[in-house]
């Protein structure tokens, strides 16, 4: 559990007009109050956003304001579809999270790996299954939940995280309280950062591309879309080169893979701070 840099909170909220504003009442019961008594070392912010166009303007925003210094920690207090999909504005539009963490990307690529989420969302976790091998991390790490939650187990936990996050702005003892905050309902909610998600969609792309079916699939793809008319004794030898290949360059596109989801080019200090192994069997035993 690294150190990051912040100093700026957006609580980002999407509800309906008769519903309660727990992302409203969490800015201004707890966070502004923070920022106020903080002799102002973080900034913080509450965004409304109705439809697409406010989503899509408010993370153009958010970018242009990290090309200026700011790192920020994200709040979103949304819903999340039922099919565990993506996020849904008041508006009834989504934010699938293919979309969602695209944008996020775009963020964290500016701030180096950086940003921190807290999502108020029914089944947010499900946003790494959106994540893309060959796309810079969308987030360092975020508290999120595979599950539907209720509005007062999400106040009443991120009131109490962010209460002691926002005095003594350690990330372990303010995880710790968040976790142990409602003794009357189980808790619902994981903390996963950017090194599991990383080995978790890496033995999926492995077990997807490089494993005995996944390479007969790529096989039979490639024959098909390039419409190959082979003997059987042709496809048999184009089989095993494909194969050979797979395999000799499975280390070379996990160095690659590793250094883009890390930003190394641009950070070369994030091959330090992320501790992977540096052969790929090392993530998939």
């Amino acid at each position: 559990m690294r150190n990051f840099k912040f100093n700026k909170i957006y609580v980002i909220e999407s509800l309906g007009k008769d519903e309660q504003k727990t992302g409203k009442e969490l800015y201004d019961d707890i966070i502004r109050w923070r920022q106020m008594s903080s002799n102002n070392k973080f900034q913080c912010e509450y965004k409304s956003i109705n439809n697409k166009i406010e989503y899509k303007t408010l993370i153009a925003e958010i970018e242009k304001e990290c090309k200026n210094g700011i790192f920020p920690i994200l709040h979103f207090e949304l819903h999340g579809f039922s099919d565990k999909s993506g996020l849904a504005l008041n508006s009834n539009e989504p934010i699938t999270y293919l979309e969602l963490t695209e944008d996020l990307s775009k963020i964290n690529t500016i701030i180096g790996n950086n940003l921190f989420l807290t999502l108020a969302v029914c089944h947010g976790a499900y946003l790494i299954g959106a994540i893309k091998i060959h796309n810079p991390a969308p987030y360092l790490s975020f508290i999120g939940s595979f599950e539907t939650i209720n509005d007062g187990d999400i106040l009443y936990r991120y009131s109490e995280f962010y209460s002691e996050f926002l005095m003594n702005f350690n990330l372990f003892s303010s995880l710790k309280i968040f976790f142990e905050a409602n003794q009357i309902e189980a808790n619902k909610f994981s903390f996963i950062d950017t090194e599991e998600t990383f080995r978790t969609i890496y033995k999926d792309y492995i077990i997807e591309n490089t494993s005995k079916e996944g390479i007969k699939k790529r096989i039979d793809d490639s024959i098909a879309e390039n419409n190959f008319n082979f003997s059987r004794q042709q496809k048999r030898r184009f089989s095993r080169d494909f194969e050979k290949q797979v395999n000799q360059t499975k280390q070379k596109y996990y160095s690659e893979h590793k250094d883009i989801f890390f930003m190394i080019e641009d950070f070369p200090q994030n091959e330090e701070r992320f501790k992977l192994p540096k052969n790929y069997l090392g993530i998939i035993n």
